[in-house]
């Protein structure tokens, strides 16, 4: 092992030391988003009272209208109108828990007798109470119906199947984003404080001074962010898992690598603010001025999907949005790295963006 080696090793080593010295570090780094995935983690752990129908009406008739309108009338019933392939969509992320699909010859009539039609149900097996419910009523209502249209045997009938879906919720929706928060201000925040007091303080001068080069230190202490960063991700990952029942449909190397990549843009962007700002009091509005709009308008705690075109355009190329698209991908739809290109392409890019302005910006004091 040579000396600078040796060197990096004994800088990271003392960059880990003072950096859980730090108490409000600790808070800031591991509590915070304990707490937010907590609070998150029981308002959502309830559904609610009314159950989430996705209704495919493929049928015209009158008869199809009455089944409709009977259908919107229960009000235990949130009704979602949709395509069949949308609703089968929602069935399977969980969103609804009954698919309920009415044939085109519903209440149809040949040769002036009622055609024998049946709709389609389809529930989570997952939650199949809630989509045993729904069936029940439906099947009184097509009863009815059915009584009113014949006395003959029935024409009208009701099909219903499980279907294995992969039970995601709002928490696997939210897990990704907090954790992508926790990177974002991880790498704005701990880095820009500590370099700017360190050199208010002289510290980074003295450096200089050493006979270990100052490039050493700068590594080591992204080193340190590095390994806090991913040690909170498994931290946050395990207690949502254990806890609230967090579902990882992706794979854990595709998630890491996404959160080593996030840590580097954000670390960039914290050591271009360290270069720039004079003292801490210029730290901290300039760090909440990157860090809040990111914050609120990429899509962390709420999807971006309601945001008008042009705000959402714009958005688009945040680099958070690229951090948390990726990670919610990977954990919630199961895609690998390579059906992320303009993600993996987007973070890439802000990777050389920041670091360029970082360089030009840095001043040791």
């Amino acid at each position: 092992m040579n000396q600078n080696t040796r060197s990096f090793l004994a800088l990271t080593k003392a960059s880990l030391k003072m950096y859980y010295r730090n108490k409000g570090a600790i808070i800031f780094t591991l509590l915070i988003p304990v707490a937010l995935l907590s609070m998150f983690g029981f308002l959502s752990s309830g559904r609610g009272p009314r159950i989430q129908v996705g209704l495919t009406n493929k049928a015209s008739t009158e008869m199809a209208q009455q089944f409709v309108a009977a259908l919107k009338g229960v009000e235990a019933f949130n009704i979602r109108e949709a395509t069949e392939t949308d609703a089968a969509k929602e069935l399977g992320k969980g969103d609804i828990d009954l698919q309920v699909i009415v044939p085109e010859n519903f209440g149809k009539t040949e040769d002036g007798k009622p055609a024998a039609s049946t709709i389609q149900t389809r529930f989570n097996k997952g939650r199949p109470q809630s989509g045993h419910m729904a069936n029940m009523v439906i099947i009184q209502i097509v009863t009815g119906l059915d009584k009113k249209l014949t006395n003959a045997p029935t024409v009208l009938d009701v099909k219903s199947e499980g279907v294995a879906v992969n039970n995601l919720g709002y928490f696997d929706f939210i897990l990704p984003g907090i954790l992508s928060m926790s990177i974002m201000q991880l790498g704005i925040f701990g880095v820009a404080f500590s370099f700017v007091a360190m050199k208010a303080s002289g510290a980074l001068r003295r450096i200089q001074a050493t006979p270990v080069h100052p490039v050493y230190f700068v590594l080591a202490q992204a080193t340190v962010r590095l390994l806090v960063t991913l040690s909170t991700a498994v931290i946050l990952l395990v207690f949502g898992t254990y806890f609230f029942g967090f579902h990882m449909m992706g794979s854990y190397v595709n998630f890491f690598l996404v959160c080593i990549i996030g840590i580097l843009i954000f670390l960039g962007i914290g050591f271009a603010i360290a270069g720039w700002a004079r003292d801490e009091t210029q730290v901290a509005p300039v760090a909440n001025l990157i860090q809040l709009p990111l914050l609120l308008l990429s899509g962390i705690f709420f999807s971006r999907d309601g945001f008008p075109t042009w705000l959402k355009t714009i958005t688009d190329y945040s680099p958070l949005t690229y951090v948390s698209h990726a990670l919610r991908k990977i954990a919630n739809e199961g895609a690998g790295l390579t059906e992320l290109p303009m993600d993996m392409i987007g973070m890439a890019v802000w990777v050389v963006l920041v670091y360029i302005i970082a360089v030009k910006l840095f001043r040791w004091e």
